[in-house]
């Protein structure tokens, strides 16, 4: 999965564009910790090394589906 991730940082939005995913997904991973917000105010900042870093940790295979 490569993105392009050449700003500074990324509001929970910009991020979710970013890296094709869901606005849920990216808010998702920071509740669960995966993904490390900064914050200005209330305002979730997500530097670009942190998006980087999280983006590398995904697994490289597709899981296997539980039915």
């Amino acid at each position: 999965m490569e993105a392009q991730l050449d700003k500074l940082s990324y509001s929970v939005q910009n991020l979710a564009i970013a890296v094709d995913l869901s606005v849920d997904s990216i808010q998702k991973a920071i509740k669960n910790g995966d993904l490390v917000a900064n914050y200005y105010g209330t305002k979730p900042l997500i530097t670009r090394d942190e998006a980087r870093r999280w983006i590398d940790s995904l697994p490289t295979e597709k899981p296997e589906r539980v039915a």
